[in-house]
């Protein structure tokens, strides 16, 4: 016989899902901050052999102090709204948006360095709005409207604005997520989920 997990297990499970990314993030910015290290070279780099390692280290790593204290929140609140569905929904969309976003940054972005969890950010984003349009019912309309209302402005960080900022990483990540909770979505409410 199986049990449903209580609220409280399931709070302690999103806790533990969301402070492990971002506890990597914080561990991997310590010692990148260390003199004469620099892990941003595991990046991701556009369409050489090398930069591919980045696909899977680049969201763990920021090239400032700024740059990580910047993507902790909204990743600590787009992803909690995420675990609402459900925690292994949230590992889902995380990995998914990570390595299509950054698959699509190796193939079509600036030939520079992109590092950071923003992409993977742009794709919670577009998962939660994407997913409440499509599945309509009450708790996807609801977690849509509250991220429209926080995060409307990230519509423009899909745009090339500063040079710094990989709006690759954005736009792609955005554009995983936009598919990916589309195709949930629908799955879903052919499961009558």
């Amino acid at each position: 016989m199986t049990t449903k997990p209580t609220s409280l297990s399931l709070l302690t499970t999103t806790r533990f899902a969301i402070f492990s990314i971002v506890a990597a993030c914080f561990v991997l910015q310590v010692i990148n901050s260390l003199p004469g290290i620099n892990l941003n070279g595991l990046g991701i780099y556009p369409r050489s052999i090398q930069g591919l390692i980045g696909i899977l280290c680049a969201p763990f790593l920021h090239g400032s102090w700024w740059h990580f204290a910047s993507n902790m929140l909204p990743f600590a609140v787009l992803s909690w709204l995420i675990c609402q569905y459900s925690v292994k929904r949230f590992y889902s969309v995380f990995i998914f948006t990570a390595l299509v976003g950054g698959l699509l940054v190796w193939a079509f972005g600036r030939s520079s360095l992109h590092v950071g969890l923003s992409g993977v950010i742009y794709g919670l984003w577009g998962f939660i709005l994407c997913y409440g349009v499509v599945r309509r019912s009450l708790k996807s309309i609801v977690i849509a409207i509250v991220v429209a209302i926080l995060y409307s402005g990230f519509i423009w960080g899909v745009l090339p604005q500063r040079f710094h900022i990989s709006f690759e990483s954005h736009l792609f990540g955005a554009l995983s997520g936009l598919f990916l909770g589309y195709k949930l979505a629908k799955a879903d409410r052919q499961k009558g989920l």
